[in-house]
This record gives C-alpha cells, sequence and structure tokens, in this order.
C-alpha cells in the first residue's frame, strides 16, 4: 500500500495566480534602443547645450528632463498588470514494471560486496532468496516513489507482460504474463498520454524482451518528443551460467514395495564445453530432512540430456500413501541461476494390489509362462485366470486366496468391482460362454469397463485374436485398425526370426523401458545380443490417430509404414495395449524372467493407471492437460459413480491441491449442468513445479490426478537478465541506465520544477492609471523649474 498513498498524495493538477507587468504598446526593441532612447537624450541636450551652465548643473538639469520624457514614453507605451489565472500540471514520470513470468525467477547474486548489500537492504532479506519482482516492488516503494514525491512528480504505474495495464499496488503484480513485450508496452504508453505533461519514463525490467514491437524504435521516437526512458535492472547482470532440472517424466502413482522410475531433463547454458555435474536423487521426509537415493554423473550442454533415476522400495518403514522426491544439480561455481537447480514432486503410493483377469483360448506357450510369471512373481498382483479349452472338471489357477473362477466374469458389476486388468489372448469373445447372451454381455460389460478407467491387454493369436473382435464392441477398444482381409504374417515372415525396432529409442515409452540407458535399452531389443527376437507377428492396417506406436517390424511394411507391433492408447479414462506378437517367453533366453518380468510389469502398471488413481474404482480425476503455463487457468475434471456405478447427481464434490512445496488447500468440483456424474473446478495457481489434486473417504485416497505449472516457453527460454537492451533503450532516447542496487543514483535524472502552466484568463489592470504617475511627473518638472529659477535661467 506504500505505492498506493505515494500516489495518492503525489502533487495533483490545481489552479495558480500570477502577476506580471507588461507594456501593451510597447514598439519593437529596435524601435526603443535606435530612436526612442536616442531620441530622448538628444533632445535633452538640444535643450540645454545653449545654457552658460556648470557640468554639474547641465547634468542635474538635463537628467531630470530626460527621466520625465522616459516617463511620458513609459506612460504612451501602456504599461498594465497582467493578472493570469493558470492551471498547474506537475511533470508525469510513468513507470513500467515488468510482470512477466521470468520477473519470479531467483537469482544467486554469488559473492559479497556493496551491491547484494543494497538488495539486502531492499528486500529485507537475503537477494538470493527474493523473486525480481520482489526486488523490483522493494526498489520502487523504498527509492523511487518517494523521490518522485519529493521533486513534485505525478507517477503513474503501469505493469506489461502480453499487454498494458495500469496498476494502483504493486501487490496486484503476479508474474503471470507469458511474454516480455517491452517495445509494445512503451508505445502504448506514448500513444495513451500523448499531450499530457510527460517529462520521463521508467522501465523496471530483467531486459529480456521477447515479443512486440522492437523497443529500441519506440525509445527513439520518446526521445525525439521530448520524453526520457530510463531503465532500471533487475536480477544478476553477470553473464548467464546457469545448470537446470526439469521433469521429464513422473508416475503419478505407485504400488507399494515398487522400485520408482523418474525421468528428468538436465541441460546447461553459458557453462563451458564438458562441463560435468551431478544428479542427485533424494527422498524427503515430513520435516523436509533430505535421503540420498541416487546419483549420476553426467555432461552438461545446451540441448539437455534426459537422466533416469531409480527410487528404490521402502524397507524396514511404516506405510506410507505419498513419497515426496527432490532431483537436483549442486551449485556450480558463478552459476547466475539456483532456481532452476532442483525439483520437488510427490508419487502417491497405493496399498492396492492391481487385480488382474486373464482369458485365454488354449493352452499356448505364451499363455503359460505369462500364467506362472504373474501368479509367483510380483506381490502386487491379483490374478485370476480362465482357460476356455480347459475340461469342466479343471481347476483354473488363481493367486493364493483367491477363489478359483467357474465362469468367465460377464456383468458390468462384477468386472468394474473386482478387476483394474483384463488380458485378452487369443480368444473368441463369442466362445465365451455357451449362452449367446452372456457373450453379449461380455463384449458390452468390457466396453464400459475399459470406458470407466480400466485396463485392457490384447496378446494376437494365430486363430482369433484380434480377427475376432472385427465388428463387435471391442473392435473400438483396440489401439489399431485390424484388417478385414486377413493377411496372414506367414506370407510376411516366412518364420524368420527378427527384432522389433523402437519407435522412439532415445526416449521409450515406460512400457518398453526395460533399463534405465536409453542406448542400453535399445540394445536390448533390436540387436542379437539382446532379446531373443519373435518369429510371428499379426499385421494390422495402421495405429489409429491419438495412440502410440512402441515397437514396429524391422522391415515388413504396408502403404502407412513399417506394420506396428505393439502399441498402446487410450478409451477415453481407461488404457488400452496391443500386442502382434506372443512370444514374450522366449526374453527369458539367456536373462532368465528378469526383462520378461520388467515387460509386463510395466506393461500392466501403465494400462491399470487409470484405475490405480482410484481408490475406490468409482472416482475419476484428471487435469484436462498435464502440463500448463503460469498464466493459464487450470481446469480439473472429475467423474463420480454411486455405489451402482452410475453417475453421481450430488451438487458438489470436495477435493484437495498440493503445491510443489507440499502446501495443502481445499478445491471443490462443481456438477457440470445437465451432465451428471461430471464435476469441474477451475482455478489459478501462482507458481511454477508438480501440483496434485486428490479426493478423499473417511481419510482414505479415493482418486487423484497430477498437472505441471510451468513458465511460458518464450520466458523460460532465457530468462537471463539483458542489461545491454536496457542500456541501449536508456541511451537511445537520452534516459539513464541502472542496476537496481544503485537506484538511488536516478535521483540526477530527476530535478524537478518541470510543471507546466496552462492559461485560463488573464485579468489587466492599467499601471498608469494612478494618481502617482502624475505625482512623479510633476514632481520631476517642478524640480526642473525650482532649479532653472535658482540658476537664473528662463
Amino acid at each position: 500500500m506504500i505505492l498506493a498513498t505515494l500516489l495518492q498524495q503525489a502533487p495533483a493538477a490545481g489552479e495558480g495566480v500570477r502577476e506580471t507587468l507588461k507594456l501593451l504598446d510597447l514598439p519593437p526593441a529596435w524601435v526603443v534602443v535606435l530612436l526612442v532612447v536616442p531620441g530622448a537624450v538628444l533632445l535633452t541636450w538640444l535643450c540645454y547645450s545653449a545654457e552658460k551652465l556648470s557640468l554639474r548643473s547641465r547634468a542635474v538639469l538635463s537628467g531630470l528632463r530626460l527621466f520625465a520624457l522616459l516617463l511620458l514614453c513609459l506612460v504612451l507605451f501602456r504599461p498594465v498588470f497582467v493578472k493570469k489565472h493558470e492551471e498547474i500540471k506537475p511533470a508525469e514520470v510513468l513507470l513500467l514494471v515488468d510482470d512477466s513470468a521470468s520477473m519470479l525467477r531467483q537469482d544467486s547474486y554469488a559473492g559479497g560486496g556493496s551491491r547484494r548489500g543494497e538488495l539486502e537492504r531492499l528486500a529485507g532479506k537475503p537477494p538470493e532468496g527474493a523473486k525480481r519482482l520482489e526486488l523490483a516492488r522493494a526498489g520502487i516503494e523504498k527509492e523511487l516513489a518517494p523521490l518522485l514525491k519529493q521533486k513534485g512528480y505525478e507517477l503513474r504505474s503501469f505493469r506489461f507482460g502480453d499487454t498494458l495495464e495500469p496498476v494502483t499496488d504493486l501487490k496486484d503484480l503476479s508474474g503471470r504474463g507469458r511474454t516480455t513485450q517491452i517495445g509494445s508496452a512503451l508505445s502504448q504508453v506514448l500513444a495513451s498520454h500523448r499531450g499530457r505533461n510527460v517529462s520521463d519514463i521508467v522501465i523496471v525490467s530483467d531486459g529480456r524482451s521477447n515479443a512486440g514491437t522492437p523497443p529500441l524504435e519506440v525509445a527513439r521516437a520518446a526521445g525525439a518528443a521530448g520524453i526520457r526512458v530510463h531503465t532500471v535492472v533487475v536480477g544478476d547482470t553477470r553473464p548467464e551460467k546457469n545448470a537446470l532440472v526439469q521433469i521429464a517424466e513422473v508416475p503419478p502413482s505407485a504400488l507399494e514395495g515398487d522400485e520408482i522410475e523418474l525421468s528428468v531433463r538436465v541441460a546447461g547454458r553459458g557453462l563451458p564445453a564438458g562441463t560435468q555435474a551431478s544428479v542427485v536423487l533424494e527422498e524427503l521426509d515430513p520435516n523436509g530432512d533430505a535421503r540420498p537415493l541416487a546419483e549420476e554423473q553426467v555432461e552438461l550442454d545446451e540441448n539437455g540430456r534426459r537422466v533416469v533415476l531409480l527410487a528404490p522400495p521402502l524397507e524396514g518403514v511404516a506405510r506410507t500413501n505419498e513419497r515426496r522426491f527432490r532431483v537436483r544439480i549442486p551449485p556450480l561455481p558463478e552459476e547466475t541461476l539456483r532456481d532452476d537447480n532442483a525439483v520437488e514432486f510427490s508419487v502417491h503410493v497405493t496399498p492396492e494390489k492391481i487385480r488382474v483377469l486373464l482369458v485365454e483360448g488354449y493352452p499356448r506357450w505364451e499363455y503359460r509362462y505369462l500364467k506362472n510369471l504373474l501368479l509367483r512373481s510380483d506381490q502386487n498382483l491379483e490374478v485370476q485366470c480362465f482357460l476356455l479349452s480347459a475340461t469342466p472338471d479343471f481347476v483354473q489357477e488363481s493367486t493364493k486366496g483367491l477363489p478359483p473362477l467357474a465362469t468367465v466374469p460377464t456383468g458390468r458389476k462384477d468386472l468394474l468391482d473386482h478387476y483394474d486388468v483384463v488380458i485378452l489372448g487369443d480368444v473368441n469373445p463369442y466362445k465365451i460362454s455357451p449362452d449367446p447372451l452372456r457373450c453379449e454381455e461380455f463384449l458390452n460389460s468390457l466396453h464400459e469397463f475399459v470406458e470407466r478407467g480400466g485396463g485392457l491387454i490384447c496378446q494376437a493369436g494365430e486363430i482369433d485374436n484380434p480377427r475376432a473382435f472385427l465388428g463387435t464392441p471391442l473392435e473400438e477398444l483396440l489401439p489399431v485398425v485390424v484388417d478385414p482381409t486377413g493377411v496372414s504374417s506367414a506370407d510376411l515372415s516366412g518364420g524368420e526370426e527378427f527384432h522389433g525396432v523402437l519407435e522412439d529409442p532415445s526416449n521409450p515409452h515406460e512400457v518398453v523401458r526395460l533399463v534405465p540407458d536409453a542406448a542400453e535399452n535399445r540394445a536390448l531389443w533390436e540387436t542379437d545380443n539382446g532379446l531373443r527376437g519373435f518369429t510371428w507377428f499379426y499385421p494390422v492396417l495402421r495405429a489409429k490417430p491419438g495412440a502410440q506406436v512402441l515397437l514396429r517390424h524391422p522391415s515388413a511394411h504396408n502403404a502407412q509404414g513399417n506394420y506396428p507391433l505393439i502399441v498402446c492408447g487410450y478409451f477415453p479414462a481407461g488404457r488400452t495395449l496391443f500386442m502382434g506378437v506372443d512370444s514374450t517367453f522366449m526374453w527369458r533366453f539367456r536373462f532368465g524372467d528378469r526383462f520378461h518380468e520388467r515387460f509386463w510389469r510395466n506393461a500392466l502398471r501403465w494400462v491399470a493407471l487409470g484405475r490405480l488413481k482410484s481408490g475406490d474404482r468409482r472416482v475419476q480425476l484428471d487435469a484436462l492437460r498435464s502440463r500448463y503455463n503460469l498464466d493459464e487457468r487450470v481446469v480439473i475434471e472429475g467423474r463420480v459413480l454411486d455405489e451402482d456405478y452410475r453417475p453421481s447427481e450430488a451438487p458438489t464434490v470436495d477435493a484437495h491441491l498440493s503445491a510443489p512445496d507440499g502446501a495443502d488447500s481445499e478445491l471443490k468440483l462443481t456438477l457440470v449442468p445437465d451432465h451428471p456424474g461430471l464435476y469441474r473446478a477451475s482455478l489459478d495457481v501462482d507458481r511454477p513445479g508438480l501440483y496434485r489434486v486428490w479426493t478423499e473417504s473417511k481419510g482414505v485416497r479415493t482418486a487423484s490426478a497430477d498437472f505441471e505449472v510451468v513458465l511460458p516457453s518464450r520466458e523460460n527460454s532465457d530468462p537471463a537478465p539483458d542489461p545491454d537492451l536496457m542500456a541501449r533503450l536508456a541511451q537511445a532516447s537520452g534516459g539513464g541506465a541502472y542496476e537496481l542496487a544503485n537506484l538511488a543514483r536516478i535521483e540526477e535524472r530527476f530535478p524537478g520544477q518541470k510543471e507546466r502552466r496552462e492559461l485560463l484568463s488573464a485579468d489587466l489592470d492599467d499601471a498608469w492609471d494612478h494618481w502617482g504617475t502624475l505625482a512623479l511627473a510633476l514632481a520631476l518638472l517642478c524640480t526642473e523649474w525650482i532649479l532653472r529659477k535658482r540658476w537664473e535661467l528662463v
């Protein structure tokens, strides 16, 4: 409120009265100098040139006559008193404060010295702990605004980023602009104040103009109009040296006892080639204490590189429903920006198990090894298997403690209540049951199951899958387009072994990321020294729009390109995975169960994610986008079902929001009109980082969603201050360039007394029309007459 008070107390436009003496009929100066004055002197000299007088007497009489003549001329020139009524307009100073996202950065200000001390005095705390916007606000309120008030200037403040807006209180600055348009802001403020008594403009910014009108041209135009532009640079003005960490991929949730794979992107700006840095993964406890988990040495460069770190399962500690991590790079010597050296985020840990239904048509080798793997190797799985070709007296296999299935569950409530993932092997859906109605029920129930967040894995076989899905509700679930002509892979591969090719080997999808190192992972998939290849695949036409191909055939292709072998997709809240190969069990050769288990673990967790985020499977929570710019409004949507899995009609749903610093707040989602079960909330956030929204029931988390807020790309691409541009701006207009630490020196540019007076009215009063004028004339003439008589002159 300091600035607002100073603005209220600033000199306001008012009225004043000024009196001056003016000769209305005064001839031009050359007439007075060359004719009037010499003529009066000459006339006086002629009057007494023939008289016999002493020099002293002649001078006195001539002087009296000369003054009388000059008094007469003065009266003829009509002297008047002019009383002017004027409007007084104080000089205006326009203050432009940068409100873009880069002003939320925190600089390091390494080293001591007077500059750091002055910034600490302004901010009231160490400057490395203050955002640029906080330092700018402190400098304006403590230095600039009081100075201008004292000197009699009127301060008008504006903030700019994408647009220019007036501001009365600097606390309204939020740093939400996605661009810094110095030139456009300067141009707009000049245009809107044309004709006003603007003497100076002060720009407070980091100077990193990245959009809009070129500022130098506008500054020259301001200088030509007599308006000086002064610049104040905010931020560490040393050449940029910066190591930064950004989140690349973080799972929103994990199962209890799981190893958690975390990916970050690290880069370096302005650093010498070959600069090495340690990337450290730490786990934070509730008190904020850090426990190192992993560390990797990397070489920093401008392009950045992906680093994958593994957080081991918690051992020997009490259960927790959330693990909080920090990935950081220790500050480098002389680093100018350190607020982006670390990222913090949380991963929700669920104690629940993934519930899997595995349905297979006949006991092929892939089924046998996969069934054994799922039943024995993963404590976080609960599996029920059903082999369609088994005899009626065969006891279907399941995880210990679970009852064996007598029939394939076909009801919607059975699937939604008891399973998170359904795996369909080489199955004809119309052989699920002898009853055709139950087969239709299974197809429709599975469709709804996936639609409401369930996971589906379809593994192709040589008999039914996926060709038997054509024309059924399952066809819509598949992330691929099935060839209705039924082309055989035998016609394409000839039974020869081949290795699939990763679609994105440098950044593989988590399903096909078997080891953290991208090069080693690629070698596993694509070389003879890695996993065993395939000898058969099912050729599909192409991936559907929005689906993601993970693995392709190395050579066999159609008009759309090489045949996709593994494809993942979404529908719409659920996740689906199509596998066009049937021999993953062969990966046990040379490596045992290591990569066979890792692949299926990855696949099951990925497709189950839609259900893992919902603790009771009836609540789904999603951010409409996974990443938002800081200036954008975040939209959260929830889909809530009642006990019968029907859309809820409650007016609101209570939720919680966790900020990057771990602080929690309340959030309320409201029912969208005419859309039962759909709830929505929108919110603004004030800092970048990873956010989490979740719902609870009786203290137990029921659903969660994560989203990341980042600085706008233009503001984040180069956040270092640009003092050179600010100096050239000031020079182009005749102004001064300053750093925030020496802002007090700007006083030399504001001497004061720059107000402008505009005439409202004027009154004239004749100065000669007064008895004093006549008395003076008589006094001069009488004195001359008396002296003439005394000196015996006629």
